[in-house]
């Protein structure tokens, strides 16, 4: 599933790609623009879903870590 969702992305890749190329060469600024402008947002979309997982990932991490700590500290206590 992963190697044809990534085939998938590069075949549009290239064909946005082709696209924006195409329409500067034909006069299509505004096309051409719009297109940049949509590769750009996608991009920043991404980027910021990225950052969204990567806090969960780290919060999720940390509160496991103080969890484990926590009843680790308790069964010392009780051994004692």
């Amino acid at each position: 599933m992963r190697k044809v969702m990534r085939r998938i992305l590069w075949g549009l890749s290239i064909v946005v790609f082709i696209g924006i190329i195409t329409c500067f060469y034909l006069g299509y600024f505004m096309y051409a623009y719009g297109l940049i402008f949509l590769v750009i947002s996608i991009l920043f979309g991404i980027g910021q879903i990225a950052q969204v997982n990567n806090s969960v990932w780290l919060h999720q991490n940390g509160y496991d870590r103080h969890m484990r700590e926590r009843i680790e500290r308790e069964q010392r206590n009780r051994e004692e």
